[in-house]
This record gives structure tokens, sequence and C-alpha cells, in this order.
């Protein structure tokens, strides 16, 4: 539906901000959080956060790949203020570190 397309916009126009929230989302397409929250989970297949992470470990796999920025500088970039937390969850959802990441893609 529209209010997930918009949605997806708006998270794929605004992911590097750490504050983003579903809250926030939800007020700007102009439904409630819990009604955002549920729809979102049955039309995407994954919850809001699920989906903000994917977007987030997509462009920081990019910038990875594609610049020489350091690891906490390219957390910082996707929406992560602490650039632990951004190893830990990229190392969580991709299986490796961002450093590793990284040298397997240049090997």
């Amino acid at each position: 539906g529209s209010v997930i397309r918009d949605a997806k916009e708006y998270i794929r126009a605004n992911f590097s901000q750490s504050d983003l929230s579903l809250n926030r989302i939800a007020v700007h397409i102009g439904v409630s959080p819990s009604y955002f929250s549920s729809l979102f989970s049955q039309e995407v297949g994954s919850t809001f956060v699920e989906y903000l992470t994917g977007v987030r470990m997509e462009k920081a796999k990019e910038l990875l790949m594609c610049s020489d920025k350091r690891t906490s500088d390219i957390g910082y970039e996707v929406g992560y203020k602490d650039s632990h937390y951004f190893s830990y969850i990229f190392k969580k959802t991709q299986g490796c570190s961002p450093k590793e990441f990284r040298s397997r893609g240049r090997g």
C-alpha cells in the first residue's frame, strides 16, 4: 500500500539519522504508531527495526567497499552514534565484522 511505500521512501531518505524511529515515521505519514507497526510487519514481512537495520547495513557494505572511511565513520554515516554498537549489529546481521567484510571484498 501507499502507506508502506511512503514509509520506505522516508526510511531511505532518513536512515542516516540516529533518532529515526517508528513513531516519527508514523507521525510523518499520519497514522498511529501501533497501526503503522502492525501494517508494516504484515506488508513487509519484517519489523520496522529489522527493515531499517537492513537498509543501514546495505549502505554500510557499500561504503566499506567503495570508500576508505574508518568503520566508526561509516557507522555514524548510516545512523549509529556508537561505533561498537554498529560493529555488533553488523556482525550479528552479516556474519562478519565490518573490517572482515572489507578485507574479504578486496582480497
